[in-house]
């Protein structure tokens, strides 16, 4: 079966209900632990007919992060464009990052403990969407490494690793039910870490600037 024939698919009440059941389960079992049986027994169909619709229960797995994955990458792409300073575009897609967690635990955890593991994560087309919603990150560092609002010593992948490696561990503790996130703090937390380690170097003509207003300041107070 197609990617498009599966997608195509997920209006079908079967399908639908195959995906919905099978979420739940994963959540509650993980992966390894919710048989193709278990998922038939919910929608209240025979085994064989999960096959119909998906050819795997890897395939179900895939398509349930994929439901999860695209609304919050189209929703960052298309509001992008909308929001003003390289700063504020960072903010939001970290923002946008722990609201995931935090809204949705058993998907993010799903993700990290689940589908990650898998010997063809990498060539998958989640691996693929992973790449495409952290491009968007590495994409607003470049310009702002371009711009001058941003330090251009190291590589945009960097900070990108740092940031959502970061956030992992910060609400590793949420996905596995044992806290809670509050998405507005700790992105302005992390906003605050990053950026204060991002600006860049002042240039000599700072330094000038400086030295001349302390430089006036001191003649001020001897007279």
């Amino acid at each position: 079966m197609s990617t498009s024939e599966l997608h195509s698919r997920r209006t079908n009440g079967t399908s639908r209900a195959i995906l919905d059941a099978a979420r739940d389960l994963f959540a509650e079992r993980g992966f390894e632990g919710t048989a193709v049986s278990d998922i038939a027994g919910v929608v209240g169909v025979a085994d064989g007919a999960i096959y119909k619709h998906f050819p795997s229960k890897r395939a179900v797995l895939f398509e349930v992060i994929r439901e999860f994955y695209e609304p919050v990458i189209d929703a960052s792409e298309s509001s992008l464009a909308g929001i003003d300073g390289i700063r504020n575009q960072l903010r939001y897609l970290i923002w946008l990052q722990l609201r995931a967690f935090a809204e949705e635990p058993e998907v993010c955890r799903l993700i990290i403990a689940e589908a990650r593991p898998m010997e063809d994560y990498y060539q998958s087309e989640i691996a693929e969407l992973n790449r495409r919603w952290t491009s968007l990150f590495v994409g607003v560092v470049s310009e702002g490494q371009a711009t001058g609002d941003i330090r251009d010593d190291f590589p945009a992948s960097l900070v990108r690793d740092l940031v959502y490696g970061g956030i992992e561990h910060i609400a590793w503790a949420a996905t596995s039910g044992h806290g809670s996130i509050d998405p507005d703090r700790m992105a302005d937390d992390l906003m605050r870490l990053v950026c204060e380690g991002l600006q860049p170097p002042p240039s000599s003509e700072d330094l000038d600037a400086r030295v001349s207003r302390i430089e006036a300041l001191l003649a001020e107070a001897e007279r």
